[in-house]
């Protein structure tokens, strides 16, 4: 067995009302702050005001960008440190979803070097599909954090996902200076998910730690947070989709996400996100976690057929958590009891969507199947089964 197991000081502080604790933590941190937020949400709900009223009573003033869309891209970004380096600010608070930090980190990148002769452009600091980039360095500003979905686990991982609208390239990148220093986790925001963003999101937590779990090589400081977290989905994610306001199953997702944000900067994620990047780089109005749940049933047929004692008995730990079976006897049959647990919680949370519903084209499979290589070729190689573009491309033709 061969692993490394390395995870910068990140703290989170979790529980219903420690949005207050904001203005503290950013305080010890510096004077200035850009609050990065999507649209409106968290200003229409009163959030945005109550964290602002944190910061002031601490001394730390604040600046508001809310740009953010689904699918951040790279131009938002560089709009965002545009705006953080002309109004000098000293720390970024990204206060959203996994989008919203995403934006957050790049922003902090770009604004944090750029005075120290840096580019300005994000773009440049992605290392994927090129052979040279600029060094992410302790230059990034300090990073917080304050979460409004349970699904990315980006609240305590130090990457980033954004999409060059040039190239329609969507890699994931990053380095320890991207960790958040800080991140609030309050179950009270958490609450004012709706149905459909609480399923996609709570998607995202298993296709993160599922793969995590199968991914190539060996990982058994992530395995245990990736079981707990899957298990924790299984249980709790149909009933806070069905009821928004049971508390202990929003609590509980919380924890999933979190436990999947660990485990993910341990381990890796696989073929599905490596897939699913290219479809919403090329259709960015596709959510990303629908697209994961989209091609989820395709890819695990694929590696369960193709892959070895190893990769099968790791599918049937899946089946094992979700409680579909309930010890592994035979691997085989235990593999494909996790294809009909992941189905039944797929329909379940109804995700259960073709490509096709979601507007992809059958027409774009060969260029979606190149940028899979090009942009992720990194969570390609951690597949437990390594596809040519025939394969990729027969497993999108597949999951339409």
């Amino acid at each position: 067995m061969e692993f490394v197991h390395s995870l910068p000081e990140s703290k989170v502080i979790f529980g219903a009302g420690k949005l207050d604790q904001i203005g503290v933590a950013a305080s010890k941190r510096g004077s200035k702050a850009l609050i990065v937020t999507g649209k409106s949400s968290m200003e229409k709900l009163g959030f945005l005001e109550k964290a602002r009223s944190y910061l002031e009573r601490e001394g730390v003033s604040s600046i508001h960008f809310n740009e953010v869309t689904p699918n951040p891209t790279t131009k938002t970004v560089d709009k965002g440190a545009k705006l953080a380096l002309e109004e000098d600010v000293d720390l970024v608070i990204g206060f959203g979803g996994g989008s919203t930090m995403d934006t957050a980190k790049g922003i902090a990148v770009v604004a944090g070097h750029a005075p120290e002769g840096g580019s300005k452009n994000i773009w440049d600091y992605v290392s994927a599909g090129k052979e040279e980039s600029e060094e992410i360095t302790e230059a990034t500003l300090p990073i917080l954090t304050i979460t409004t979905t349970s699904g990315t686990g980006s609240h305590v991982t130090p990457y980033s996902v954004l999409t060059n609208p040039e190239t329609n390239g969507k890699p994931g990148f990053g380095d320890a200076p991207m960790f958040p220093d800080v991140s609030i986790v309050d179950p009270e925001i958490l609450r004012e998910m709706p149905p459909d963003l609480t399923a996609i999101t709570g998607y995202d937590v298993y296709s993160h730690v599922s793969e995590n779990l199968i991914s190539k090589g060996d990982h058994p400081t992530a395995d245990p947070y990736a079981k707990e977290a899957i298990k924790f989905v299984g249980k709790y994610l149909p009933r806070v989709y069905k009821d928004g306001d049971d508390m202990e199953a929003r609590e509980m997702m919380a924890v999933a996400d979190t436990y999947a944000g660990i485990s993910n900067t341990i381990s890796s994620t696989a073929l599905r996100h490596a897939m699913e990047h290219a479809v919403s780089g090329f259709y960015p109005e596709v959510a990303h976690a629908q697209g994961l749940a989209s091609i989820t049933l395709p890819i695990m047929r694929y590696n369960i057929k193709n892959g070895d004692s190893k990769v099968r008995r790791r599918y049937g730990e899946i089946a094992r958590v979700l409680g579909a079976i309930d010890e592994i006897k035979d691997e085989k049959m235990a593999a494909e009891k996790s294809l009909e647990a992941v189905e039944a919680l797929i329909k379940e949370i109804d995700m259960d969507k073709g490509l096709g519903e979601l507007g992809v084209e059958s027409s774009s499979i060969p260029d979606m199947a190149e940028s899979t290589f090009k942009y992720m070729e990194g969570d390609v190689e951690h597949n437990p089964v390594y596809p040519d573009k025939e394969d990729v491309e027969k497993i999108f033709e597949e999951a339409m």
